[in-house]
């Protein structure tokens, strides 16, 4: 596993290096700093197609694995990877259609694997009825898809909350000896590495919509294979627990954009929980995402030995909102005074 491991952290290393060459030689899959755009906080124009090295590598490290169920779950993944790749290239998709793709990859890991999260985790109610668990793994599924790429912003966020999450779930498919998930964990993790370095804290290349898409994808398909596969081991409220950052980032952007300012939830703005910690704290792009995974750190790591309690999980998952909800309010607030 070593050497698969440091295989696909060169191979996700040297892509990165090479697009970030192609890109300034050749003008391809920029992000230019001069664009005016609400979730822009960068001034040098610089490559934003690295997910596509996290990608191959772990294409590669899943092949050295012969890990089939890595292999399928990164097929199935290709209708929305793709669409946020066009959307890098300079191709506009527009934000539904892009939810509509992670719909179709949700969908595409079912009819082939017949996997569904088939219980919330609750005694009295063991199984849900199929097509309540149908729907509503291919609305989790599609839901934190997305959310990864909320939260891309500042060098090493979300790259640097998935491979925390990644060590969590590794951590879990060790200790349940399921070589098949830990493979998969444990590719994502050092594909992503090679990238964390270059993107973290200078950001020498960005993730993009496809790499965000893809990283949210596999993790949410982690969190459900993880539950359906050990069923009474594993509460689904754990896995809801160790995404909730990026997932209640969606949520509560959602409420904000509709109700609060009365705005199309798909339209982007100024005032994500990580935009508002750098213009009113820290005014530095890798200082914000240190403030985010300093707090994260602990809550990951306590999230992790209650993973088989629905009710802790539950209540780590409350604690952690009414943090957020608080110290948004608090930052908003007191610096707009």
């Amino acid at each position: 596993m070593g050497k698969v491991g440091i295989v696909t952290f060169l191979i996700s290393l040297i892509v990165c290096l090479f697009l970030i060459k192609l890109s300034k030689t050749k003008g391809l899959f920029l992000d230019r700093g001069s664009n005016n755009k609400p979730q822009r906080f960068h001034k040098n124009d610089t490559s934003r197609i690295g997910g596509l090295a996290i990608v191959l590598a772990f294409l590669t490290g899943s092949l050295l694995f012969e890990n089939k169920l890595s292999l399928e779950i990164s097929i199935f993944s290709l209708p929305v990877v793709i669409g946020g790749f066009l959307e890098d290239s300079s191709i506009k998709v527009s934000p539904k259609i892009r939810l509509l793709l992670a719909f179709l990859s949700a969908c595409l890991v079912i009819i082939f694997t017949g996997v569904v999260l088939k219980t919330l985790g609750f005694v009295p109610f063991t199984e849900l009825p199929y097509i309540a668990a149908l729907l509503f793994t291919i609305f989790a599924v599609a839901g934190v898809t997305n959310s990864i790429n909320i939260i891309d912003g500042f060098n090493g966020l979300a790259s640097g909350f998935s491979l925390m999450a990644l060590a969590v779930f590794a951590a879990a498919s060790y200790q349940l000896h399921d070589k098949v998930l830990f493979e998969i964990t444990l590719t994502l993790f050092f594909s992503t590495s090679g990238f964390f370095i270059l993107n973290f804290p200078l950001g020498k290349i960005f993730l993009g919509d496809g790499g965000a898409y893809f990283l949210g994808f596999i993790l949410a398909e982690l969190s459900v294979f993880l539950v359906s596969r050990h069923p009474g081991k594993i509460s689904p409220w754990f896995c809801l627990a160790v995404m909730i950052y990026p997932v209640w980032e969606v949520i509560f952007s959602f409420y904000r954009k509709r109700f609060l300012r009365n705005m199309s939830p798909f339209l982007p703005d100024k005032f994500h929980y990580h935009m508002l910690i750098y213009r009113r704290l820290t005014k530095s792009n890798y200082k914000t995402t240190l403030y985010i995974l300093t707090f994260l750190i602990p809550f990951e790591f306590g999230v992790f030995f209650f993973k088989y309690r629905t009710s802790i999980s539950i209540l780590f998952i409350l604690f952690f909102i009414m943090v957020y909800n608080m110290s948004y309010y608090a930052i908003f607030w007191c610096r707009k005074k």
